[in-house]
This record gives structure tokens, C-alpha cells and sequence, in this order.
């Protein structure tokens, strides 16, 4: 009967203590972790937007090189780019205003949000939000400092 009591002592002490230090690391470094999450989240969305600069950096060179190749292909980018009237007979006369270049920037928006997916950034958890609010992290270094010690007085060793 001795062994069986100091087993459940020790493992009410394990319990208890091992909860309240938790609740102790949790409302310490709560907000350090929440910032871990942030941090993690800014350092994703970073080298989202270096992919997305290395693919333009790929496609100028792409467009440099047919330029370089054909001579002619700037000829006829010049006109749009520039909003010049077209010299060739055989071109259409595109243009551009400002509700088509919105209507264009819409659409490219639209598809760059379908390509990515919503999850993709890391948020913080909803319990990681509730906890490290300031109402929270007092309650649980109070509730994580009382069941320490309780754990200590209530399941210590028992003196004879």
C-alpha cells in the first residue's frame, strides 16, 4: 500500500508541477513566440517576393535577347510602349487609357491571388493569440506559480 501512494504522489507531483511550469513558459515567453511566428511569416513572404523578382528578372532577359535577335520587334514595341501612333500600315492602333490599364492590373491581380495559395503565410494560432494577451499571461503566471506550488506542499515528500 506504501509503494502504491508514493506512485500517486509522485505522479500528482509529476502532473501538477509539469502544468504549472507550462503555464509559467507560456506566459513568459508567449510573446516571444508569437513574434517567432511573425518573423517566420515575414521571412516566407520574402522569398515569395524574390521568386516573384527573380521570374521578371528572367523574362527582360528573355525579351533583351529577342530584342538583340530582331531588330524589328523594338520597332514595334516602341509605339505601345511609348503611346505613339503606329508608322506600319499593318499594325493595329492600340489605345491604351487608364480604365483599361486598371481593368488589366484587376485581372493580373486576380490571377496572381489564384496561383498562390491563401494559406501559404504562417498565422499566428488562435490559442497563441488568446494566451499572450495581457489578461491571459497574468492569469496563467498566477494559476502556473499556484499549482507549483501546490504540487511542492501537497505531493512532496512525505515526512515521517
Amino acid at each position: 500500500m506504501k509503494n502504491f501512494e508514493k506512485f500517486n504522489r509522485a505522479l500528482l507531483f509529476s502532473l501538477c508541477s509539469a502544468i504549472g511550469i507550462f503555464s509559467l513558459a507560456l506566459a513568459i515567453l508567449g510573446p516571444e513566440w508569437k513574434n517567432l511566428y511573425k518573423v517566420r511569416s515575414a521571412t516566407k513572404q520574402v522569398e515569395q517576393n524574390n521568386g516573384r523578382i527573380e521570374q521578371i528578372l528572367e523574362d527582360h532577359e528573355v525579351l533583351i535577347g529577342r530584342i538583340n535577335k530582331d531588330p524589328e520587334m523594338l520597332k514595334r514595341l516602341a509605339p505601345v510602349t511609348l503611346g505613339e501612333k503606329s508608322r506600319d500600315a499593318n499594325q493595329p492602333d492600340v489605345k491604351m487609357t487608364a480604365d483599361t490599364l486598371d481593368r488589366a492590373k484587376e485581372a493580373l491581380a486576380e490571377s496572381s491571388d489564384e496561383e498562390e495559395p491563401k494559406g501559404s503565410e504562417q498565422e499566428i494560432p488562435v490559442w497563441l493569440q488568446r494566451t499572450t494577451s495581457d489578461q491571459s499571461r497574468m492569469v496563467l503566471f498566477v494559476a502556473g506559480g499556484g499549482l507549483v506550488l501546490v504540487s511542492f506542499v501537497c505531493f512532496g515528500a512525505k515526512k515521517d
